[in-house]
């Protein structure tokens, strides 16, 4: 029997490379991303979570292009500070331009992998993190630090995909695994989309970090695109952990797989031709 040890070092220089490279997706998809009931809603309910308001200092972590940093920068106006930080210095810059163009004096970006950290113990009010949590090798140990990071009764709010039957974008994954005939991806402990899916083992780390009164539930963000072929350019653009699985084919079989992966988006196009995709985010809100 053969095992496959994870290289964190190797796993960290491709999500650098992929985030990298999804940097103008994401700015180019931004009105379908970042739509009032798509992430919008996401950052709008761990705003409400953290109980951020006026003066609070914040930090959000693996804020791409500052989300939901920017959307906590308006709510602890007059007088606070958000601090975006994520391993993409592409994704940052973008997010960096959002910030200019509404004039948002109070957000600071700092490119840094979640796991190097380090700022003094008892330096936020709320710690926040949309999406990110799950790429992390070592969740526990962030965790720990991001406790340590707030100051007494600070809040931590982070959001992460639930189960991927939840998860309507996913739908294609298992139709792409099937034309490539790609082995079912490794059980348990290996970072990616899907990978704190489970309720009771995201709150299992957050109340092992020393979190108190923790909490979870869910918040669905609608992603609607104007027609199948929409949609998979859509999430050719976006989703990295995808569309690497099928960037290093052939031509033709690219061709193929994506052309099954238009199909699949069949059962959630609408009478008018529209893809409208329904997407369940797992919460946790936990005290210091």
């Amino acid at each position: 029997m053969t095992s496959t040890t994870f290289d964190t070092s190797q796993y960290k220089a491709r999500i650098r490379a992929e985030w990298r490279d999804a940097a103008l997706g994401w700015r180019t998809w931004f009105h379908v991303l970042e739509a009032e009931n798509a992430g919008f809603a996401v950052s709008r309910r761990l705003i409400q979570l953290a109980g951020i308001g006026p003066g609070d200092a914040v930090l959000d972590v693996a804020a791409g292009y500052g989300e939901p940093g920017l959307t906590a920068a308006r709510a602890v106006a007059p007088g606070g500070l958000v601090v975006c930080t994520d391993i993409s210095g592409e994704m940052l810059s973008y997010g960096a331009e959002r910030a200019a163009a509404e004039r948002l004096d109070n957000v600071k970006f700092v490119e840094c992998d979640a796991e190097e950290l380090a700022f003094e113990e008892g330096s936020f009010d709320a710690v926040l993190s949309r999406q990110g949590l799950q790429f992390l090798p070592d969740v526990a140990g962030v965790l720990a630090r991001l406790h340590a990071f707030l100051k007494p009764h600070g809040r931590l709010a982070a959001a992460v995909w639930g189960p991927p039957t939840t998860v309507q974008f996913a739908a294609p994954v298992p139709i792409i695994r099937a034309e490539l005939e790609l082995p079912p991806p490794p059980p348990g402990g290996v970072p990616g989309p899907f990978a704190l899916g489970a309720a009771h083992r995201l709150r299992q780390l957050v109340v092992a970090a020393g979190f108190t009164g923790v909490e979870t539930g869910t918040v669905t963000a609608v992603y609607e695109l104007d027609s199948p072929e929409l949609a998979t350019r859509w999430l050719r653009d976006v989703a990295p952990p995808i569309s690497s699985l099928v960037n290093d084919r052939p031509s033709s079989i690219q061709k193929r797989v994506w052309e099954r992966v238009t199909e699949a988006w069949g059962p959630y196009t609408t009478a008018d031709g529209r893809v409208r995709l329904e997407n369940e985010a797992l919460w946790v809100a936990g005290s210091k």
